[in-house]
């Protein structure tokens, strides 16, 4: 997959981004991610489904907010909200950036915003708590 020379590979693999990916980041702003979409994306009227745009979405808001707390922070998905303003196409480069807007002592409030080639094709805001490590026995 082809990708803007800007963007590098993402730092956070996943088996469900692996699926769905290559997923890459800004090499500059790790709250920066893309993702060349293709007929694997596509609804059944030829655009991207809504459903890889809220996964690609709250894995940005959810890392973003990981990346922004205290070390060691665990986020889990309490809440997102999400508007789609427009239709991306398949073929298109999407780009998503993320920002936090607050962190406190148990949840973490993010926005983000994912374009098109330059639409605007979703916009959200997400909720996460912070979870305990699991015990490793």
């Amino acid at each position: 997959m082809n990708a803007p020379d800007r963007f590098i590979p993402y730092a956070r693999p996943s088996r469900y981004l692996e699926l769905i990916g290559p997923v890459f980041q800004s090499q500059t702003d790790a709250a920066t991610i893309g993702i060349r979409l293709d007929e694997r994306h596509g609804n059944a009227r030829g655009f991207a489904h809504a459903g890889v745009l809220v996964a690609l979405a709250d894995t940005l808001m959810g890392h973003t907010a990981q990346r922004a707390g205290p070390p060691d922070t665990r986020l889990v998905t309490v809440s997102l909200t999400t508007d789609f303003p427009a239709t991306a196409r398949l073929g298109d480069w999407l780009t998503g950036t993320a920002t936090v807007q607050r962190i406190g002592r148990t949840l973490a409030f993010t926005n983000c915003h994912f374009t098109a080639d330059s639409r605007l094709v979703l916009t959200a805001s997400g909720v996460f708590a912070s979870v305990s490590p699991r015990d490793p026995s």
